[in-house]
């Protein structure tokens, strides 16, 4: 058996996370203690409480969720679970770094710091949005993108999530545009999604060359386990991951094609790693003969080690 880690991106986090594992293991709590000498906001309130309401907002949710993949996963490896690939969602991909060893925790924390005000910035002086959309295949809805870029609107795919789930990212314009001709294609619901812009799109490019500018500071080291790119749906060394990290903001997240890719690897056993199941739901809809799991709290933790034979996978 070969066994792939997956870590989510925004959209995963919600108000108590990670508390019962900062409570309960020890290996948690030290990356949160890290975070909250390392940020100048108090993280773990956010994290577990998040009584003003920050959790929600880009410039804390992406280091609050990051502390918090990283921290489950911290607990995960002292288990004895076999681990032979990682693979994250759009931000979920540091946590993936991380946990391969191509970039340390602080690090890492300091890029997606970076990563989260550059695109909120972006967001703001680049309005947009974004939308799922269910029920048709990604060649047809790649068909309404030309259409509606050809008109000078700007719309691409933002995540292609597995067949039939496909999310949009573009200008508010283009996205009405492509809602239309969708609906004439087929599309069974086109739902706008509660984000503050237009991630993975070329709307995010003046936040990708900023963190191009970022990544001379971090030190990039050979991965320890091999990590699948969003950008290309491939394995990625660290030169790769380097250059990756600038275009992933602008670029859609392969995921379907990813955990394709890592079954025709011969990884049949894939957990998840981080709040919610929604990766976990994802890949039982690409292909229900794997084994998936998912781990967030201690409760969740022992049963996959139970499931997986008691660390072995």
């Amino acid at each position: 058996m070969k066994c792939a880690l997956l870590f989510p991106g925004q959209g995963a986090q919600y108000v108590g996370m990670g508390r019962e594992v900062y409570e309960k293991l020890s290996e948690s709590r030290v990356l949160f203690d890290k975070a909250s000498e390392l940020l100048d906001w108090d993280i773990k309130e956010v994290c577990f409480e998040d009584k003003e309401g920050k959790l929600n907002q880009t410039r804390y949710t992406q280091a609050a969720l990051f502390t918090t993949n990283c921290a489950i996963y911290e607990a995960l490896k002292t288990k004895g679970i076999q681990i032979d690939a990682m693979l994250g969602f759009s931000l979920g991909e540091y946590s993936a770094l991380m946990a391969s060893g191509i970039v340390d925790f602080e690090e890492g924390l300091k890029l997606v710091e970076k990563r989260a005000c550059y695109m909120e910035e972006c967001s703001q002086r680049h309005p947009g949005g974004m939308v799922a959309v269910i029920g048709l295949s990604i060649d047809q809805i790649e068909e309404v993108c030309t259409k509606v870029n050809s008109q000078c609107q700007l719309v691409q795919v933002a995540n292609d999530n597995c067949e039939g789930q496909v999310t949009l990212s573009g200008t508010k314009e283009a996205l009405n545009l492509a809602t239309e001709e969708l609906k004439l294609k087929g599309a069974k619901r086109i739902v706008p999604l509660q984000v503050s812009g237009a991630f993975h799109s070329a709307l995010m490019e003046e936040a990708a060359t900023k963190l191009q500018g970022e990544l001379g500071t971090i030190t990039f080291k050979e991965a320890e386990y091999p990590v699948v790119s969003n950008v290309t749906a491939t394995f990625m060394n660290s030169r790769e991951a380097r250059e990756n990290i600038p275009l992933q903001i602008v670029k859609g997240v392969r995921f379907r094609e990813s955990i394709l890719y890592l079954i025709k690897e011969g990884y049949d056993t894939f957990i998840e790693v981080g709040p919610k199941k929604t990766l976990t739901n994802l890949v039982k809809k690409i292909n229900r003969d794997v084994t998936v799991l998912q781990v967030e709290d201690e409760k969740s933790l022992q049963e996959a080690i139970k499931a997986l034979g008691g660390g072995t996978c």
